[in-house]
């Protein structure tokens, strides 16, 4: 090996090494957070509800507002529509059954955009044993110092999906197929 390619491989590792070196986990307080789901009832009334989060861990680069990977557990057995009858029934074998696959997670593969008010979030959603790709249309909310001199940035995410793809096609008069999905994560800077 010539000097000039052995000295063009260190130069290529250590830049690799140091990017990944660069990238930073920003916690995310489940205080701070907030899944939430549209279903229409009747395909008609709309019927919000939220599942709880877990764990979110949102990876950036230290020069970009824009995550380069998200991931995040949620928990379906704690799903909340503000009516204790249709909760059980969405936590039984109708519909999440929970007993069965008691967690929920996302996994982004792409991150695409370059303006922070309008960026694209692709990943995988694993529920009730399936994983199928969603896109998120995302935004960076704000960022500021907190008193304590932290950073936290906030973010926003708005998809849908077809909960049949999922295997979650039980009540489809009851219950339309197509669910609207949001997300309200707050990161801070380890």
């Amino acid at each position: 090996m010539t000097r000039s390619a052995a000295l063009g491989l260190l130069f290529s590792v250590a830049t690799c090494t140091s990017a990944v070196a660069a990238t930073e986990a920003w916690t995310v307080d489940p205080g701070h957070v907030a899944a939430q789901f549209t279903a229409r009832h009747f395909g008609i009334v709309p019927v919000a509800g939220s599942i709880p989060v877990k764990k979110v861990v949102v990876k950036l680069d230290p020069d970009s507002q824009i995550p380069i990977e998200v991931s995040a557990e949620l928990d379906p057995s704690n799903v909340d529509t503000h009516n204790g009858s249709r909760d059980k029934d969405l936590r039984s074998g109708n519909y999440f059954d929970v007993a069965t696959f008691p967690s929920m997670t996302f996994q982004s593969t792409k991150i695409t955009g370059t303006d922070p008010r309008h960026f694209t979030i692709v990943g995988n959603l694993t529920m009730h044993g399936q994983t199928h790709a969603v896109t998120l249309n995302a935004a960076v909310v704000g960022e500021l110092k907190t008193p304590r001199g932290g950073a936290v940035i906030a973010y926003a995410a708005k998809g849908s999906l077809d909960r049949r793809l999922w295997g979650l096609g039980f009540g489809p008069i009851v219950v339309a197929n197509g669910i609207d999905i949001s997300l309200n994560v707050e990161a801070a800077r380890p």
